[in-house]
């Protein structure tokens, strides 16, 4: 079963999926350096042995299969909403699942899994913690989860920001991570996130969501028209907006 949630997201986001995504906000998911961070950020931590790795809302699995080569052994599964973005993934040794988050019932249990940038797609804190308690239920006792969110340094910047991305049919709704984390993580029976690292931080301007989501002049006004003065993470220019979020690295462990 696929929920109405993620065909939204999925509809939203048909000019990224398959072989378009790696570009997507000029490059910053390939980024090499974003790469190689995640992974020097993961390894002090990784248990030892040949891991069973889950990657979530992985797209084509880059990311994961990076990750894999650097530790130079490992099984990889991905899985993702899009046949798309899995279909771009050519290692007849990775399996490839193509599912709904919130439906997920792989039948097993995993050494570690892994999110990026994807959290914020369950656009309120209750199914942020029912996607979480999916991914607790596949992890093994001594498991680990790592995720790297876009996350904004106050609720009342994320509040704002994930106002500006609701406030268009365009783009599916949001509900982007700030300092409440820790709470979403609790509830969900995973222990206080621990940041771990950092990754570059995300410009967007309104020629990237021109690109992704196909806004008008008049979508970008709404978007002029909702940033607050004072704010760090967003801002109006002449041409439209800079929008600023962290990327940092959180490990955590199944309660």
């Amino acid at each position: 079963m696929v929920t109405n949630l993620a065909k939204d997201n999925l509809e939203k986001d048909r000019n990224v999926q398959g072989k378009e995504w790696l570009a997507t906000y000029r490059n910053y998911f390939s980024d090499k350096e974003n790469i190689r961070s995640f992974i020097e950020a993961l390894k002090p931590h990784s248990p030892g042995g040949e891991l069973d790795i889950l990657y979530v809302a992985s797209a084509s699995g880059l990311l994961g299969e990076r990750l894999i080569d650097a530790l130079g052994k490992g099984k990889l599964t991905l899985v993702d909403i899009s046949s798309k973005h899995l279909r771009e993934n050519k290692n007849p040794m990775t399996k490839k699942i193509c599912a709904d988050l919130l439906e997920m019932d792989l039948g097993k249990k995993f050494d570690l899994v892994m999110m990026r940038s994807s959290l914020d797609y369950f656009p309120s804190m209750a199914l942020q913690i029912q996607v979480l308690k999916v991914i607790r239920d596949h992890l093994k006792p001594e498991g680990l989860f790592v995720n790297q969110p876009a996350y904004l340094g106050s609720i009342e910047e994320r509040k704002t920001m994930s106002n500006l991305y609701n406030s268009l049919n365009k783009v599916g709704n949001r509900f982007f991570q700030s300092t409440d984390l820790s709470e979403i993580y609790a509830a969900a029976g995973f222990t206080k996130p621990e940041k771990i690292g950092e990754g570059k931080v995300m410009n967007l301007t309104e020629q990237d969501h021109i690109k992704r989501y196909e806004f008008s002049d008049d979508d970008v006004k709404t978007i002029q028209g909702l940033i607050k003065g004072g704010m760090k993470s967003a801002r109006v220019t002449k041409t439209g907006y800079n929008l600023r979020f962290e990327f940092p690295i959180f490990l955590s462990r199944p309660i």
